[in-house]
């Protein structure tokens, strides 16, 4: 189904808003997202157990590294620890 003009958010494609198919067995699905998304210095500690149990917890990482997120708790890392792992797999892919 087209999405109409009026719908549209300046900068994000259609395609964009479509959910990857991982994403629906994602432990997060019925979370309340801020938890995803604490305030600085606060610690992810629920948003990490939530990643902890998921199913798809390796491909919301790959997911986020892949997109380069800046904020937010995805596969259980907060973006220092992302950051740490993305230098990681550059590493040992050379």
């Amino acid at each position: 189904m087209p999405i109409a003009d009026e719908q549209l958010i300046e900068g994000i494609a259609p395609h964009d808003l479509i959910p990857a198919p991982w994403m629906v067995d994602a432990g997060c699905a019925d979370a309340d997202p801020s938890v995803f998304f604490p305030d600085h210095g606060r610690p992810a500690t629920e948003a990490k157990a939530i990643c902890a149990g998921c199913p798809v917890r390796v491909d919301c990482l790959d997911f986020a590294l892949a997109s380069h997120e800046r904020f937010g708790i995805y596969g259980g890392m907060t973006e220092k620890e992302r950051r740490v792992e993305a230098r990681r797999r550059k590493q040992e892919a050379a």
